[in-house]
């Protein structure tokens, strides 16, 4: 996303106030990049994570019993009470990724070796273990805003701008591959493809003939 957005300050001499992007370019990375040039992003609503987590877990065999969802947790204590009512305490806080801190809680190992539900929680050697992520604070305010309907409406408008025009290029012009070779001959021909499909919307959009009140 970075370089397109250098390239669009390179073609324009300014930042768009407003980008629109798909559920792959919405990472905190470009987030906290977008915010630092005050560009208003618009994208996923970053709901990947728990789905990660949801996989890891069920590749280890652990019980949907056993999902982190399912331990409770007490702030007076800042601990995590399992399923099985062993206690969790807090052990550390990792910045080991951009935009977000991790902060860990960690059962004794001794608790999870004694722990007749073990076989359900597969807790490891070092006592079962589970991580909330919190969002910095530039992050979190992004996961806020696309929250909204307005900024819900906005991400609507992507698929019928980027989408359809991608579709014209490869189903009514063809260009599924290229027929040069060369990094600038390919450039010419996708600037040609990209001209014809302007100018046959344009002709679309501007010269269409109205239809005519019909005579009573």
């Amino acid at each position: 996303m970075l370089p397109a957005l250098e390239e669009v300050q390179r073609q324009t001499g300014r930042l768009p106030g407003q980008m629109i992007v798909d559920d792959g370019y919405t990472t905190r990375e470009n987030i906290l990049a977008a915010d630092d040039r005050s560009v208003d992003l618009i994208g996923g609503t970053m709901q990947g994570d728990a789905a990660a987590t949801t996989r890891r877990l069920e590749k280890r065999g652990v019980d949907p019993a056993f999902f982190p969802q399912n331990f409770s947790y007490h702030p007076a204590t800042n601990t995590y009470t399992c399923p099985a009512q062993k206690v969790l305490p807090y052990r550390t806080t990792k910045h080991d990724r951009v935009g977000v801190e991790r902060q860990v809680y960690q059962a004794r190992a001794a608790d999870c070796r004694a722990c007749p539900l073990r076989q359900a929680c597969q807790p490891g050697k070092q006592g079962r273990m589970i991580v909330r992520s919190e969002n910095v604070p530039k992050v979190a305010a992004y996961v806020a805003k696309m929250q909204t309907e307005a900024a819900r409406a906005a991400y609507r408008w992507r698929a019928p701008v980027a989408e359809f025009s991608n579709a014209w290029l490869k189903a009514k012009l063809g260009l599924r591959q290229f027929c040069l070779r060369g990094l600038q001959k390919v450039r010419c021909e996708v600037l040609w493809a990209c001209l014809t499909y302007n100018i046959q919307q344009w002709f679309r959009l501007r010269w269409k003939t109205p239809l005519l009140p019909t005579p009573v």
